[in-house]
């Protein structure tokens, strides 16, 4: 009675296989002449970089830089310059400066004839709490344990390094970097999303995190870009769209200011 069962799934099988063609679909890629803006000022005192790119059209292809831009930055009165380094990388730093909260910041872009601008303005951040982390599935190890914190919209960011301990060898980085999204949103995606590997650091390792606010502005771009890359791929997907901006006609991408507060942390053994 069992091999009756199987013998017809196996046919069925078969005859799908069997009527498998292979099919090779000619996609073309359309020049939207968009410009792709990343920017982020903080109250920071540093040089704030602005990233300019043309988009792709190949999957996990490298932007091509947007070169040869004049952009400055202002503020009310004032205006703060900003210059292309290095030279012809698209990566754009301003002078030395700190983005108040409470002033709004106009960015201003000219490229090839064209003007492009974008205004964003910092609300508060709160204070970060300790940082929690575990021991991992290897005693050796440890990893972060990420939950939500406050009541505003937030990510923090997480430097981890391990250069300076007996496990760094030659041959690996090291080091790396966890961003978590607090954005305050009940997202099915998002709580439901694919899971990632876990992230494991030894003994002594530094972790440095900063703690960014988010405008409701940021937040819906956030939001969706999250909906667009590490929330797909769950039970429950989103319809693909273009993310919200800030940014007039002609560019895309987004402008933000953040207030930031940071702390260091070394870890140490836990019970």
């Amino acid at each position: 009675m069992t091999a009756g069962r199987i013998i017809p799934a196996a046919l069925i099988s078969i005859l799908i296989m069997g009527c498998e063609e292979k099919i090779d679909l000619s996609l073309k890629s359309e020049d939207t002449g968009l410009l792709v803006v990343e920017g982020v000022l903080t109250n920071e005192k540093t040089n704030h970089a602005i990233i300019l790119s043309h988009p792709h059209d190949t999957l996990n292809a490298k932007p091509a830089p947007v070169t040869g831009a004049i952009i400055n930055v202002t503020e009310g009165n004032n205006s703060y310059k900003v210059t292309e380094s290095p030279a012809e990388s698209g990566h754009y730093l301003t002078e030395p400066m700190q983005a108040v909260f409470g002033k709004t910041y106009t960015l201003n872009i000219q490229y090839q004839g064209k003007q492009y601008f974008a205004q964003d303005s910092s609300v508060p951040v709160e204070p970060l709490q300790a940082l929690q982390y575990k021991k991992a599935s290897d005693p050796q190890f440890y990893s972060l344990t990420l939950n939500n914190s406050g009541s505003g919209a937030n990510y923090i960011g997480h430097d981890i390094t391990w250069k300076g301990t007996g496990f760094c060898n030659s041959s690996a980085a090291c080091e790396g970097k966890i961003v978590f999204y607090d954005l305050k949103t009940i997202d099915v995606n998002e709580i439901y999303k694919p899971d990632k590997e876990e992230f494991v650091f030894p003994l002594n390792s530094i972790i440095v995190r900063k703690k960014y606010s988010i405008s409701d502005a940021y937040k819906a771009f956030l939001r969706s870009v999250l909906s667009e890359t590490e929330w797909r791929g769950g039970v429950f997907d989103v319809q693909r769209e273009n993310a919200p901006t800030n940014l007039s006609k002609g560019a895309i991408g987004f402008f933000a200011v953040s207030t930031v507060v940071s702390d260091t942390t070394v870890i140490v053994e836990k019970p």
